[in-house]
C-alpha cells in the first residue's frame, strides 16, 4: 500500500468526499491540516473489499475517519469499512478510529442500526456512524 502515492494534504475550510448521490462534508474552521486518503481505486488492491475514503489528522489526538459512499446497501457498507480497518490497522494502531456509512436512503434508525453499531465497535474498536445523504461532520 503507498499511502504517499494516494494521500492529498489540506487545510481547507469545507472537505467534501462524494459518489454518485451521496455525499459528506467535512467542515474544518480551524483550517486543520488534513491528510485525504483515496483508499479504493489506489491505497487498496482491486480485490480485496474496501471503503472509498479515509481522513486523518491530529497531533497529540490522533484520529482517523473512515468513508464509505454508499446508496443503500448498508449491509455492503459495513463490510467494506470493517475490511478496510482490518488492512490499514498497522499504521492507524495508535489513532482513534471513526467510520461513517453515507447512504441515499438508510432505513429508520432503530436497534437494528443500533445493534450493528455496538458489534462493530466490539470487532474494530472504532465507531460507525449511519448516516443519511448529504451528511456533515465538523472536527
Amino acid at each position: 500500500m503507498n499511502y504517499m502515492l494516494c494521500t492529498t494534504t489540506t487545510t481547507d475550510p469545507i472537505i467534501v468526499f462524494s459518489e454518485n448521490r451521496s455525499r459528506i462534508s467535512v467542515v474544518n474552521n480551524n483550517r486543520i491540516e488534513i491528510e485525504k486518503i483515496q483508499v479504493d481505486g489506489c491505497l487498496i488492491d482491486v480485490k480485496l473489499e474496501k471503503c472509498d475514503w479515509l481522513f486523518c489528522y491530529g497531533d497529540n489526538a490522533k484520529k482517523a475517519v473512515f468513508i464509505e459512499l454508499k446508496g443503500c446497501d448498508l449491509d455492503k457498507a459495513i463490510s467494506q469499512l470493517r475490511s478496510t480497518i482490518n488492512h490499514t490497522k498497522e499504521r492507524y494502531r495508535a489513532y482513534k478510529k471513526e467510520c461513517y456509512a453515507i447512504t441515499t436512503r438508510v432505513p429508520k434508525h432503530g436497534a437494528s442500526i443500533r445493534k450493528r453499531s455496538i458489534d462493530f465497535f466490539n470487532q474494530t474498536g472504532a465507531t460507525l456512524s449511519v448516516k443519511n445523504s448529504p451528511h456533515s461532520i465538523n472536527i
